[in-house]
């Protein structure tokens, strides 16, 4: 079977983060079997380009490829969902389709070469040929019902965020409206016991100015009675 090189739309080269899920290895060693259990260690940055066509193993068989990538594909956040894996015709189980596989269920292994932007991968599969099998085929239908759950995830997840956004807008919104109140509540109270005071004050000097004036007509009239009785 003759495979081509995929591209994708509006992209020819895309960096990969390492939180696509992917695990990641690096290797100085050409020997396919030492590349195989080499430790994983992050690249930082994988070209799309590069990684296309890259040549994928199923798990127990490191010899002999069962296909390569044919496609990454994206979701709304640009963030890797899906690699389409392309098989060998001679791999009677696989039938020579293309499956689906999720970032988590492969392993992409980098072989330095003399170019940095021209870097060699190898692909590893978690997963055995007959697994591999067991996975979705990537045809028309299958893409329709990925973008339409894509789709309205990615819907769910705006309207959950503008949900949160709303709810801490409105809890802020009732604690500034709330500290208002309560701080013209304390306003109030205060200006009312201020105007308690007053009032009991003006009444106590009342009281008093009223005994003063009683006391003073009373000590009069006193006085006008002795001289009369003199």
């Amino acid at each position: 079977m003759t495979f081509k090189t995929t591209a994708i739309t509006s992209l020819t080269a895309i960096t990969l983060a390492a939180s696509s899920g992917m695990a990641l290895a690096d290797s100085n060693t050409s020997n396919q079997a030492a590349q195989s259990t080499a430790a994983t260690q992050a690249q930082g940055m994988y070209s799309a380009d590069r990684l296309l066509d890259a040549p994928v193993y199923a798990k127990g068989n490191d010899s002999d490829a069962i296909g390569e990538v044919d496609d990454v594909l994206l979701g709304n956040n640009m963030q890797i969902q899906k690699f389409v894996v392309e098989t060998k015709g001679k791999f009677g189980v696989l039938g020579g389709k293309s499956y689906v596989v999720s970032p988590d269920q492969l392993t992409v292994r980098t072989k330095t070469t003399g170019k940095a932007t021209e870097p060699d991968y190898r692909v590893e599969l978690n997963m055995t040929r007959n697994d591999l099998g067991n996975e979705p085929v990537y045809s028309d239908s299958w893409w329709t019902n990925a973008q339409n759950q894509a789709g309205q995830a990615w819907q769910d997840t705006k309207s959950a965020t503008s949900s949160a956004w709303t709810q801490v807008k409105d809890t802020t919104s009732n604690l500034v409206n709330g500290g208002k109140n309560k701080a013209g509540e304390a306003a109030n109270a205060t200006s009312n016991a201020a105007e308690d005071a007053g009032n009991k004050i003006s009444n106590a000097a009342d009281k008093a100015g009223d005994k003063t004036s009683n006391a003073a007509d009373t000590a009069s009239n006193k006085v006008d009675n002795a001289t009369n009785n003199n």
